[in-house]
C-alpha cells in the first residue's frame, strides 16, 4: 500500500472550528451568549453558521464592552436548548478547532452535561497550542496578535463569528505548512514537535547543495547554519547576515565536512549569530574554526576604533517576530541565553529585567564585568558593532546604566520608541523556513 502524502492525509480530514462568548469563565455558572462555527473541508472554509444566545442571566459590563454584546442584543435571541441540536449536527464528527480549547470545548460540553445530553467525544486541536510549537519563542499567541503577524483579517474581535473565521484562517495557514514541511501522519497535527517550526529547517546529507543553495538565496534574513556530524556532533556554526550574498561561502565549507544534519535557523538580529558562532567555538576543528573566523573578520573588519565590550551596559535589539525585543546586558553576558520581552506589554518586566541586571552588577560583581566571549572573538564582535552604530538604521538600541535608573518613564518611553520603528524586512512568520 503507497504511503499517503502530506496533502493527502490533510485533504481527507474535517474540521469545525467554534469560537464561544459567554458571560465569565465558570464553566458552572456561566452562560453562552455567542456561539461561532466554520467548518474547513479540503484546506478551505466551506460552511459557517453562528447563533446570539440568550442567556436568561444579565451580562456583566465588561463583557458587554469586551464583546459589544448588549442585554438588548440577547432578549430576542433563542435560548441555547432551542439550538442545541442545530450546534451537534453542525459539528457532526468534524475534529473539533478552536484557539483555546481548554475554554472552548469543556464549556460547551459543561451545557451538554447540564442538559443531560451526551458530551462532544470528538478529536480536538488547539491552534493556540500549535502557534506555541511552530514559533517556539513567541511570547503572545492570542487571535488578535497572530491575526496580525499573518495577515488575516480580523475586524471584531470578541465577536464569535468573527473570531471562529480568524482561527479558521489561521489553521488554513498551518495546515499549508504542515503539508509544505511534509507532514507524515495525523498524530502530527496533534503534537507537532521538533520539525514543524517556522525559523528552521533541516536537512540530512542526501539532499542536493543546490537544494540547501536555493534556500539560502530566497531568505531575507540572517541566519545562523548549524552543521552536524555523527552522534550529532557540532561541526561548525556558521552566521551569514545576508544569506542572498554569502551562500558560496556557506557550501564550501559544507562541502569540506563530513556532515549528517544541516539546520537553517532565521535570527534576528545578527549579533545573535556572532554569539552563536562564540557559543560552539571550541567544538569545531582548529581549521573550520580559522576559516569561519577570518571570513567573519573580512566582513566586519573596521579601521575606526572599535566600540569596546567594557564600556557597554545594554544593548537592546528586535528580535524575528515583531513587537519582541532580545535585551543583552554586557554587565553580566551569557550569550547561550535569550532574555526576549514583547512591548508594550512587557514593558515593566523589562525594566526590572535591567534594574536587577544593575543592581547585581553594582553589588555582588562589585563593578566588575563579566562575559562568556572567547577571547578570539572580542575583537570580531566589538568591530561588527562598530559598524552597526555608524548605519543610519537603527537595529540595536545602547542603554547606559545610568540613565535607566535616573528616570525610569523616560527609559521606557525610548524602548516604546526603538520598538515601534521595526521595520519587519524578513516578512516573518509570514515568510518562514
Amino acid at each position: 500500500m503507497e504511503q499517503q502524502t502530506s496533502l493527502e492525509i490533510i485533504s481527507d480530514l474535517s474540521f469545525c472550528v467554534i469560537d464561544l462568548e459567554t458571560t465569565g469563565g465558570n464553566h458552572s455558572k456561566d452562560k453562552i451568549i455567542e456561539i461561532g462555527m466554520v467548518k474547513i473541508k479540503n484546506i478551505q472554509v466551506t460552511e459557517s453558521k453562528s447563533f446570539l444566545i440568550n442567556p436568561e442571566t444579565i451580562i456583566p459590563d465588561f463583557i458587554q464592552k469586551l464583546t459589544g454584546i448588549s442585554q438588548k442584543d440577547v432578549k430576542k435571541a433563542p435560548l441555547i436548548d432551542e439550538v442545541i441540536e442545530e450546534i451537534i449536527e453542525f459539528i457532526g464528527d468534524d475534529i473539533i478547532v478552536a484557539h483555546n480549547t481548554s475554554f472552548d470545548v469543556p464549556f460547551l460540553n459543561g451545557v451538554l452535561k447540564k442538559m443531560k445530553r451526551e458530551e462532544f467525544k470528538n478529536n480536538v486541536i488547539c491552534t493556540n497550542v500549535m502557534t506555541k510549537h511552530l514559533l517556539p519563542e513567541i511570547l503572545n499567541s492570542n487571535l488578535n496578535y497572530m491575526s496580525r503577524l499573518f495577515k488575516i483579517d480580523h475586524n471584531n474581535a470578541h465577536r464569535a463569528s468573527d473570531d471562529a473565521l480568524a482561527t479558521a484562517k489561521l489553521l488554513i495557514i498551518y495546515l499549508n505548512i504542515f503539508i509544505a514541511k511534509g507532514l507524515k501522519k495525523v498524530n502530527q497535527l496533534y503534537y507537532p514537535r521538533n520539525k514543524f517550526e517556522l525559523d528552521r529547517i533541516h536537512f540530512s546529507s542526501e539532499t542536493p547543495h543546490s537544494e540547501i543553495s536555493d534556500t539560502l538565496k530566497y531568505l531575507s534574513s540572517s541566519v545562523v547554519i548549524t552543521v552536524k556530524g555523527e552522534r550529532g556532533l557540532i561541526l561548525a556554526t556558521i552566521p551569514l547576515e545576508n544569506p542572498g550574498d554569502e551562500y558560496e561561502f556557506a557550501l564550501s565549507m559544507l562541502k569540506k565536512l563530513n556532515w549528517n544534519i544541516v539546520t537553517l535557523r532565521l535570527i534576528n538580529p545578527m549579533l545573535e549569530g556572532l554569539f552563536q558562532f562564540n557559543n560552539h567555538y571550541m567544538k569545531y576543528s582548529e581549521d573550520v574554526r580559522v576559516e569561519i573566523k577570518e571570513y567573519l573578520e573580512k566582513r566586519y573588519t573596521t579601521k575606526k576604533k572599535s566600540t569596546e565590550l567594557d564600556k557597554l551596559d545594554f544593548i537592546l535589539a528586535h528580535h524575528l517576530i515583531e513587537d519582541q525585543v532580545i535585551a543583552y546586558s554586557f554587565l553580566n553576558l551569557n550569550t547561550s541565553v535569550r532574555s526576549i520581552f514583547k512591548i508594550p506589554a512587557q514593558k515593566k518586566k523589562i525594566y526590572q529585567f535591567l534594574f536587577n541586571q544593575i543592581n547585581k552588577f553594582e553589588g555582588l560583581q562589585k563593578g566588575k564585568r563579566k562575559h562568556l566571549i572567547h577571547p578570539d572573538l572580542i575583537n570580531l564582535i566589538e568591530s561588527f558593532l562598530s559598524l552597526e552604530k555608524e548605519k543610519e538604521n537603527q537595529t540595536y538600541l545602547y542603554l547606559d546604566r545610568k540613565d535607566i535608573k535616573k528616570d525610569k518613564d523616560i527609559s521606557i518611553k525610548i524602548i516604546e520608541g526603538f520598538v515601534g520603528k521595526y521595520n519587519n524586512l524578513s516578512g516573518f512568520p509570514t515568510k518562514h523556513l
